[in-house]
């Protein structure tokens, strides 16, 4: 399966993967929903709820690296879907630029560098109102793995 090009082929992506995982996940922990795809990016939308934020009520550096990372690591799956290979996270870099009490934020991803065992991707997220929040940088090994229990 290609990375999404349109919402729509996103949010099927992730139901289909939910189905396919048989449990909650972290990505149900954290609220997220497919927000946009375009053929070479996805975005997933986290809100902000009493359960993400931090004691002053904006969002926890925990709650940004997790939808930084799923994020990241459901566009790497789509990349190499058809392989069989599902990629594991092996070194990921943060950088915290601010934070915000937004209704929302979004994670996009993208790829920066895709082979046949590696592959690296880089997300953005961003508030509701575009302002940068963390920028990460995620390498994955592929490997042959089915998902769920």
């Amino acid at each position: 399966m290609p990375i999404a090009a349109e919402l729509r082929a996103l949010t099927a992506a992730m139901k289909d993967f939910a189905v396919q995982r048989g449990f909650d996940d972290i990505a149900v922990t954290l609220g997220l929903v497919p927000h946009a795809a375009d053929g070479e990016t996805i975005s997933l939308r986290m809100p902000l709820t009493d359960a993400l934020a931090q004691a002053n009520g904006m969002f926890s550096a925990a709650a940004l690296f997790g939808v930084a990372d799923i994020t990241g690591t459901f566009l790497a799956m789509q990349a190499y879907t058809e392989s069989g290979h599902f990629p594991l996270a092996v070194q990921s870099n943060q950088h915290y630029l601010a934070n915000s009490r937004a209704e929302y934020a979004v994670a996009t991803a993208r790829m920066v560098r895709s082979g046949g065992n590696v592959a690296v991707v880089e997300v953005a997220v961003d508030d509701a109102q575009h302002k940068p929040l963390m920028r990460a940088t995620f390498t994955y090994v592929l490997a042959a793995r089915i998902p769920g229990r």
